[in-house]
């Protein structure tokens, strides 16, 4: 319609020719239309009208009179250069070009095509040369053997080719992408330094601006705490994209060996999943598994539907420390149960009169000696703490002062069961224990005599029944399939003991419920929190020992339970040499700083020591690594660890202090690529045209050639071309006169 391009409109200069003729007949045309205008009788606003449309018509038609040109500037041939750029990285795998190619499959015929090729249409004129870009550019001879690789940086790769051509006379940068890049705003900022140089940037878009169907395994975290033979949490984020909710499968693979599988119901409309799954690994230790998302139909982008997943199912020794008022069935099952966990180092007090205390699972024959602790030191070698039926009288002021420092502080564990001299029955009101329990303590509601439940043995009683939320929480899972759950919950004997509570406090979560029944009211049985660096439960019942004795022999409903309660309390309490895990995943070949904390006896930073790690590699070296104490925070150390093979690294670090070995600790990590480029991973158009000067679609291939053979350069030669033979000056004229006729005839007039 325009005869020339926008850009050689932009680079050119357009001049006319005021001949003597083409004068001459400008003011006949204006006299005579002025002249129609005075003698017609029409109403002023139609005359108007009528002459401006005439004016317009008889202008255009006029104006090739002038001999209207475009002075462009074309380049001398092989005095100028070229840059072609060709993004490699991931996301140029997917498979959305016109005929099922992959993105780098269609930018290689865009740029080698024989007929509408970049290089077939500007080699004659230019010096071309060729690079390509992922997380470094590199200087090419040709695309078919570049590999992709992670990661996109548009604008290293633009300051590389800047760098590359100071000096040089380069015309124009063409870019191959599909505009995911890391930085952004830096490539935007390069881009306007080469169009500051009058250097054009031209960006060819590769890819699809949306896809019909997506789904994209964001994230998957493998909550570690409850150790060998108690499974594993993985917490998992899902995006979809489909028009409504979506069925869909994922699945854990050891190798190329399925080990775990669950369906799932996703959201769709591009809404976030957050979904949590019980699994067992099927092997201890560190381990890599590989989780995957069911693929959607007619699903594009399969590269984001799959992450690696490292699992370390191994768990130091945990300390429990069991205080008991009175011998009683509860306590000898749970006893039984925790001494029956590997991982589990179980130290029982029990009361057996005055003053006097009966010792179990001691390390020595000092521990213990007089009864429950009264220093940090000693109370904090422990991870959790089981109160039984005791009164709150049995401690000092004290000792329940430090209890509550031994949660808020040390961030162990600690649960209240119940019994005759529990909760309220206990006269724990007001006192701090009080304070770390997640329910209140109330008065009214103190039994004078335990409440006595009638029946059958096998009726006797009321059902434990897990809240929905109860049933999703790791320690609660007697089975990782969550249908199986809630009928081995339901199948558990009756309970035939409870103390009556306050309420949750703000924050708590109650598991477990007693139902309404014949036997009273509904009452909360297992209720959690998060207190201070640590976790509190209250498990208002003295009667779990009816679990056991109930089932069969060989079932372990109740040793898992308590096993898994257990190993949950002290999750959160960490060693004397505590690894900070913020992340077990980390990239190849990058630095990455690794942080551990060191503690003394009572938990408060310790400064001052030796810190010694190593780390062994996939391979089964091992090589020391340097650490360094922070500045800023008290007994805190720096690991920097940069990686080069990918696959599970194991630390050890370990505290010297004085030649005195404070403690020791392991971490396992996963180094793995971030798949980064696979999320989100739709052509970025918008910002594409925000940064070239020009923007092509990969059908507008052919306009390369004319709009960079018409860049103004330091050598560039200019041609004079006529416009008056535009189609768009030609229609313009036939649609004014049209419209002006059909004007008059609305009007009435001929």
């Amino acid at each position: 319609m325009f005869k020339f391009d926008a850009i050689q409109f932009a680079e050119g200069t357009i001049t006319l020719q005021a001949s003597v003729l083409a004068l001459t007949l400008l003011v006949i045309v204006l006299v005579i239309l002025g002249i129609t205008f005075l003698r017609s009788e029409a109403p002023l606003h139609v005359r108007g009208i009528s002459l401006g449309l005439r004016s317009a018509a008889a202008l255009l038609l006029i104006f090739p009179l002038f001999e209207p040109r475009l002075v462009v500037p074309e380049v001398v041939p092989d005095e100028n250069f070229v840059a072609v750029i060709v993004d490699v990285s991931d996301s140029m795998l997917l498979p959305d070009g016109p005929q099922g190619q992959t993105r780098l499959e269609w930018a290689r015929e865009l740029v080698y095509g024989p007929e509408s090729g970049i290089l077939q249409g500007i080699d004659d004129l230019f010096k071309v040369r060729l690079y390509v870009y992922a997380s470094s550019v590199t200087r090419a001879d040709s695309i078919y053997r570049a590999v992709p690789v992670h990661e996109t940086d548009l604008a290293a790769a633009l300051d590389r080719v800047r760098m590359d051509f100071r000096g040089i006379p380069l015309t124009g940068v063409v870019i191959l992408t599909d505009g995911n890049t890391t930085n952004r705003q830096e490539a935007l900022d390069q881009a306007d330094l080469f169009q500051d140089q009058g250097i054009g940037v031209h960006a060819i878009g590769i890819g699809s601006s949306a896809f019909t169907a997506e789904r994209e395994l964001l994230e998957v975290i493998a909550h570690k705490g409850l150790g060998e033979e108690a499974g594993t949490e993985l917490e998992v984020k899902i995006r979809s994209f489909s028009s409504g909710p979506d069925p869909a499968t994922i699945a854990v693979y050891d190798g190329d060996v399925e080990v775990y599988s669950e369906s799932v119901r996703l959201k769709g409309d591009g809404l976030i999943d957050q979904m949590e799954f019980f699994f067992e690994p099927p092997a201890s230790g560190a381990r890599e598994y590989r989780i995957t998302l069911e693929t959607a139909v007619d699903e594009l982008n399969t590269l984001n539907n799959s992450l690696p997943l490292l699992i370390d199912s191994r768990t130091d020794t945990l300390r429990v420390l069991y205080f008991e008022g009175h011998l009683r069935q509860e306590y000898k099952f749970v006893k039984r149960a925790l001494e029956s966990d590997p991982v589990i180092h179980f130290a029982s007090i029990t009361r057996t009169g005055t003053g006097k205390y009966y010792r179990q699972g001691i390390l020595s024959p000092d521990e213990l000696v007089g009864g429950f602790p009264t220093e940090a030191d000693v109370l904090y070698d422990f991870d959790t703490i089981i109160l039984g039926d005791v009164e709150a009288s049995a401690f000092s002021l004290r000792q329940m002062q430090l209890i509550e420092s031994f949660v808020r502080v040390r961030g162990g564990g600690f649960v209240m069961l119940g019994g005759r001299n529990a909760f309220a029955e206990g006269d724990y009101a007001g006192t701090p224990i009080a304070d770390l329990l997640p329910v209140r303590i109330d008065h009214t509601r103190i039994q004078v005599l335990p409440m006595r439940f009638e029946g059958e043995e096998g009726d006797r009683g009321y059902v434990f029944e897990p809240t929905p939320e109860g049933l999703e929480h790791p320690f609660m899972k007697l089975s990782p399939d969550a249908s199986v759950n809630r009928i081995l919950w339901r199948e558990m004997p009756r309970l035939t003991s409870i103390n009556f509570l306050g309420g949750a406090k703000p924050g708590a979560q109650i598991l477990a419920m007693k139902s309404e029944d014949h036997n009273g009211s509904e009452e909360s049985i297992l209720t959690i929190q998060r207190y201070g660096k640590g976790r509190t439960a209250a498990l208002a019942t003295s009667s779990t020992w009816r679990w056991q004795m109930l089932l069969e022999a060989e079932d372990e409903r109740h040793e898992r339970f308590w096993k898994q309660f257990a190993r949950w309390l002290a999750a959160s309490a960490p060693a004397r040499v505590d690894l900070e895990t913020s992340g077990t995943r980390l990239a190849p070949e990058e630095s990455h700083q690794l942080g551990v904390r060191v503690y003394d006896e009572t938990y408060l930073p310790l400064t001052g020591i030796e810190l010694h790690a190593m780390i062994q590699a996939p391979d089964r070296t091992i090589q020391s690594l340097s650490t360094k104490e922070s500045l800023s925070e008290d007994g805190r150390f720096k690991i920097h660890f940069t990686p080069e093979e990918q696959g599970v690294y194991e630390l050890m670090v370990e505290a010297v202090q004085d030649g005195e070995l404070i403690g020791r600790n392991r971490g396992s990590y996963l180094v793995r690529h971030q798949p980064l480029e696979y999320y989100n991973a739709t052509l970025k158009q918008e910002f594409l045209e925000q940064m070239a000067t020009v923007y092509y679609t990969p059908a507008e291939i052919s306009d390369v050639r004319m709009n960079l053979q018409s860049r103004q350069t330091s050598t560039s030669v200019y041609r004079a071309a006529y416009l008056w033979d535009m189609p768009l000056l030609f229609i313009l004229s036939i649609l004014l006169l049209c419209g002006e006729w059909l004007y008059r005839r609305r009007q009435g007039l001929r």
